[in-house]
């Protein structure tokens, strides 16, 4: 029985069981294969699927939009592919149904804001773990801070980048929900504790992947920089070269793991 608490936040339910689940709106689906990436590169999906001749396998619905899964192949192993919704209830959601499809093992790759000089654009960072000031993990995980990437996953993602001369630096990101909330006080905090990035979704993804026992990584990109006086966009959302090479690499290091 849950007890009230002074902020609903608190109120974690570790019951498993909810009236709606993932699996009650994917029923009749098309199976997925175990291994799934995940992305926000539309364009870069688009194109690869194109390029690529990549066969559908089905759709994420939502009331907004419909979001495409691709199936790749990888040293002979299949890899399904899609997009997520933007921020961590659009992240859990999504995670939820691709696992109820049948995806059991997950690469996410996206871009975040630095919050710290001298990471370069297009700079590839393995988040270790993310600070949680969004509101979805708090459903998944007991309260706390911060919240883990697998550690088992995550050694395995950075022995295929070394073994694949890769260059990453790995890190701690801040998760906001709030992407016109980043004020010069909260960055200079979330800095002064460790964080390189900032984003919107990799606490939920993690909270997500633990409640779910879903080996997952996310990979990020350093694209614009909150680190300066002013925010310098630095042309984040035109890395079209980077978005792709993530991808490409994403969808490679998840057929390998």
């Amino acid at each position: 029985m849950l007890t009230h608490q002074p902020y609903p936040i608190l109120e974690f339910d570790p019951n498993p069981q909810a009236k709606l689940s993932a699996s009650q709106i994917v029923a009749n689906k098309t199976q997925l294969p175990e291994q799934c990436v995940i992305t926000f590169f539309r364009e870069s999906l688009q194109k690869l699927a194109a390029d690529e001749s990549l066969p559908q396998l089905g759709w994420l619905r939502s009331e907004i939009a419909d979001l495409p899964i691709y199936r790749a192949v990888v040293e002979g192993k299949e890899v399904a592919v899609t997009l997520s919704f933007l921020g961590s209830a659009g992240a859990a959601g999504v995670l939820e149904e691709l696992h109820a499809m049948g995806a059991n093992r997950f690469i996410v790759c996206g871009g975040a804001g630095c919050l710290v000089p001298g990471l370069d654009t297009g700079r590839v960072i393995l988040p270790t773990c993310a600070v949680r000031d969004e509101g979805a993990s708090y459903h998944y995980l007991p309260p706390a801070r911060e919240v883990s990437c697998d550690p088992n996953a995550l050694q395995q993602v950075k022995d295929e980048l070394e073994r694949l001369s890769v260059p990453y630096q790995l890190g701690k990101t801040w998760t906001t929900d709030a992407i016109y909330r980043e004020t010069e006080d909260k960055i200079a905090l979330r800095a002064s504790e460790g964080c390189l990035t900032v984003e919107m979704e990799c606490a939920a993804f993690f909270a997500v992947s633990r409640f779910l026992s879903l080996p997952l990584v996310q990979l990020l990109y350093a694209g614009d920089d909150l680190s300066g006086e002013s925010w310098d966009q630095r042309a984040w959302n035109q890395q079209y070269t980077t978005r792709e090479n993530l991808l490409r690499l994403s969808i490679m290091l998840a057929g390998r793991l």
